[in-house]
């Protein structure tokens, strides 16, 4: 099953739940507000699920701004202290499905693609392999034909003076503990992949030049507060990470090659 089946699944039948909820809630005093409380758990479930963890950060507030027009301004039926309470209770529960929906989101994603295609996810890191990426880029860059969408590319490689010097069962968690600082610090529909040794590149759908340095920068620092937990100077780290940023069709050429060269990159990999 595809990530993207799964995501519908779960919307249809949490849509399900909520709507035999509002059934059952027709004869509240506050019908309104319970109503629209069940509807925004949707829009939360929705907002984590294809966005990730920042998009059910989003769909959180939205539904918790959205909710308090109609709890309060709907709550002439029941005290105000009521009101307050099944506010509370609303926000928690909205609070839970944002946090579960985006995990789900930022774990399951790499796992349906490496139940489907065992061969597309990197065995250290659960990340995208080399291959898969080279698929994404040839989708996007179609994407690009049709729709004129464009989107950019970053490479980041940590140097092998950092890696090199660790044991091999150290080198190995490193390696895997940056994989998940990237995969952790980028949005639900962005691509996180490992390359080669320990080089990750990250694939930001609709993102210009400057957008994907903006978030480079952001996910650059992540990289280097996890560096320092082997030993490694922050003043080093950051001249330790090489990062290069590409944007298509801005780089058409370099783009179209690398998805050349990492598409017969297995091959080549180099052991860790």
């Amino acid at each position: 099953m595809k990530y993207s089946r799964f995501e519908i699944l779960t919307l249809v039948v949490g849509a399900c739940a909520v709507a035999g909820s509002i059934f059952a809630t027709i004869s509240s005093t506050n019908r309104v507000a319970d109503i629209v409380g069940l509807c925004m758990i949707v829009v939360v479930l929705f907002g984590g699920l294809h966005y990730g963890r920042k998009g059910a950060a989003i769909s959180f507030l939205v539904a918790t701004g959205f909710y308090a027009i109609f709890a309060f301004g709907f709550s002439n039926s029941i005290g105000s202290g009521t009101a307050g309470e099944l506010f509370g209770l609303h926000i928690v529960v909205f609070a839970v499905v944002a946090v579960v929906a985006g995990e789900l989101n930022v774990r399951l994603k790499y796992l349906f693609i490496k139940l489907e295609h065992h061969d597309y996810v990197d065995d250290i890191t659960n990340l995208y392999n080399a291959k898969y990426l080279s698929k994404l880029i040839e989708k996007y860059i179609s994407e690009f034909d049709r729709y004129g969408s464009k989107f950019s590319l970053t490479s980041f490689t940590v140097d092998d003076a950092v890696i090199t010097p660790l044991k091999k069962k150290a080198r190995i968690k490193c390696i895997k503990d940056v994989g998940n600082r990237v995969r952790g610090n980028i949005r639900g529909a962005d691509e996180a992949a490992r390359l080669d040794g320990a080089t990750f590149a990250v694939l930001f759908p609709n993102t210009n030049f400057d957008g994907a340095t903006c978030a480079s920068i952001r996910v650059k620092g992540k990289i280097v507060g996890c560096l320092e937990r082997y030993g490694v100077d922050s003043e080093e780290d950051d001249n330790s990470i090489k990062t290069e940023i590409i944007e298509y069709p801005r780089d058409k050429d370099t783009i179209e090659l690398m998805a050349v060269n990492l598409a017969d990159s297995r091959s080549k990999e180099r052991p860790v």
